[in-house]
């Protein structure tokens, strides 16, 4: 049994845990309602007043959330010149370096945008209304925090901590659980990329020119268990960007294929993945024709694609496996 005040610290947990879970819940229907809504809003004309990364100066390792991309544009709208650094619905999150660059890369000031403007209120306004980023985000934390909440909620109603018949905590179970809830996410990805590369090679094409074909590098510091020293460790990434006009709309692309961004372990790697391109180099942009900003270069190529379902197997297997000892230690007689 639970003694009074580890009770009601379990109680106190799983009550805040339910409501950051509420909160999240509500957040993402609304999100989704404003979603909706924003893609039928009207559009107009904005320009690039400000492309930027904002990061801390005492930033120790690109694995963490701790940069944001500052995006500022004006635009015209009821007869006002007004500006905005709303891009998404939800707001910027915090996220790494080479994610915030790459996303203002696609940004470039003086660049001209279609702005979507709420007929309610012309301050109201986004660029990629159909955005789900933010959505994945709130989904991940609300199930997470479901779950931590369930459990907590269990052991506060029975008044003890939880065992199975043969002594392991339920909690344990929490474990196998996560492994496999990302595995089905791993393997969503995957099938989104492949309707995605089925659905872009059809998609209309724009002349396009590389205007960067360069290799980020990435630096991580990682110290022992005693934190005694500290192991500096060098990642590589390709910074592509292209350039292609929609009507009469500048675009700056990112995404080569429709595989996840490959990340290299030697710069050697790096560089001939990049070596594919060139600055000034003519290139054709398959873009999708309800959101021109969203464009790759080779559609149907299967170049990274694979790597969700390599990764759900290897998530699905351990968290199987995890599962299945669980079990057998758990309630085997």
């Amino acid at each position: 049994m639970l003694d009074p005040q580890h009770l009601l610290w379990t109680q106190i947990a799983a009550g805040v845990c339910l409501l950051i879970f509420a909160g999240q819940i509500f957040n993402l229907l609304r999100m989704r309602s404003q979603m909706r809504a924003a893609e039928s809003w009207s559009k107009t004309e904005g320009v690039i007043t400000v492309s930027k990364v904002n990061q801390p100066p005492s930033h120790v390792s690109d694995d963490l959330n701790d940069a944001s991309p500052i995006i500022r544009y004006r635009y015209n709208a009821g007869g006002k010149d007004l500006e905005s650094d709303r891009i998404m619905a939800g707001g910027q999150p915090l996220t790494t370096r080479v994610l915030a660059i790459r996303q203002v890369a696609r940004y470039p000031v003086g660049a001209r945008v279609d702005v979507y403007v709420d007929p309610h209120d012309s301050s109201n306004v986004l660029l990629e209304p159909g955005t789900k980023n933010n959505l994945a985000a709130l989904l991940a934390v609300a199930i997470v925090f479901g779950a931590i909440a369930a459990i907590l909620t269990a052991h506060a109603l029975a008044g003890k901590v939880l065992y199975t018949s043969n002594g392991v905590p339920l909690f344990a179970f929490a474990l196998p659980a996560l492994a496999i809830l990302g595995a089905v996410a791993s393997f969503a990805s995957f099938i989104r990329g492949r309707r995605l590369a089925r659905a872009s090679a059809r998609w209309p094409t724009a002349a396009g020119t590389i205007t960067t074909a360069d290799v980020i590098e990435e630096e991580i510091e990682e110290a022992n268990n005693e934190r005694t020293s500290i192991r500096k460790i060098h990642r590589y990434q390709v910074d592509l960007r292209y350039a292609y006009q929609v009507g009469k709309r500048d675009f700056v692309g990112t995404a080569e294929n429709w595989g996840w961004t490959g990340i290299y372990g030697l710069r050697e790697l790096a560089e001939k993945a990049a070596g594919r391109y060139a600055p000034g180099q003519p290139v054709t942009v398959y873009y999708d024709p309800a959101r021109p900003g969203n464009a790759v270069l080779e559609p149907g190529t299967r170049k990274g694609s694979m790597a969700p379902l390599v990764f759900s197997v290897l998530a699905g297997g351990i968290g199987a496996v995890m599962l299945a000892v669980f079990i057998n230690v758990g309630f085997s007689g």
